[in-house]
C-alpha cells in the first residue's frame, strides 16, 4: 500500500470517524432530549397529580367550610327560637307573678271586706239583742216577761 492509499484510506476513516462521531454526537442529544422529554413527562405527571390533590383539597374545605357554616346556621336558629322561647316564659311569669300579686291583693282586701262586715253585723246583732226583752217560758204556762235586772 502506498502512502497515498494509506492517506486516503485515513482520510476516508478520518471522515468516516468524523461522520460517526456526529451521528454519536446526534444520538447522545437525542438521548438527552428524550431523557429531557422523560423528565418534562414525569413533572408533567406529578404537577397534574399536585393539581389534582390540591383541587381536592380545595373541594374538601370547601364542603367543611360549608358543613360549619350550615352547623353554626342551624345553631343561631336554635339559639334564636330559644331566646323567643326564654322570652315568652319570661314574660309569662311575669304576668303570673302580677297575677299571683292581684289575687293577694283582692284577696286580702275581700278578707278585710268581710271582716268589717262581720264586725258590722255583730255589732248589729248585739244592738238587737240588747234591745230585745228576756222573756221566761216555762212549758206548762203561759209566757211572762221577766223584768229586767238592774245592773249592780
Amino acid at each position: 500500500m502506498s502512502i497515498r492509499s494509506k492517506d486516503e484510506a485515513r482520510e476516508r476513516l478520518a471522515d468516516e470517524l468524523a461522520g460517526l462521531r456526529a451521528e454519536v454526537k446526534a444520538l447522545r442529544t437525542e438521548r438527552d432530549e428524550a431523557e429531557e422529554a422523560v423528565a418534562l413527562r414525569r413533572d408533567v405527571e406529578r404537577l397534574k397529580l399536585e393539581k389534582d390533590r390540591l383541587t381536592e383539597d380545595n373541594a374538601r374545605k370547601i364542603r367543611e367550610t360549608e358543613h360549619r357554616v350550615g352547623l353554626l346556621k342551624t345553631k343561631q336558629d336554635h339559639d334564636v327560637e330559644n331566646a323567643r322561647r326564654e322570652t315568652r316564659l319570661e314574660v309569662r311569669e311575669e304576668n303570673l307573678k302580677a297575677d299571683k300579686e292581684r289575687f293577694r291583693a283582692e284577696m286580702d282586701f275581700q278578707r278585710e271586706h268581710l271582716q268589717r262586715e262581720v264586725s258590722r253585723v255583730e255589732d248589729i246583732l248585739s244592738k238587737v239583742l240588747e234591745r230585745l226583752p228576756t222573756i221566761d217560758v216555762e212549758l206548762s204556762g203561759q209566757a211572762a216577761s221577766r223584768a229586767k235586772k238592774p245592773a249592780a
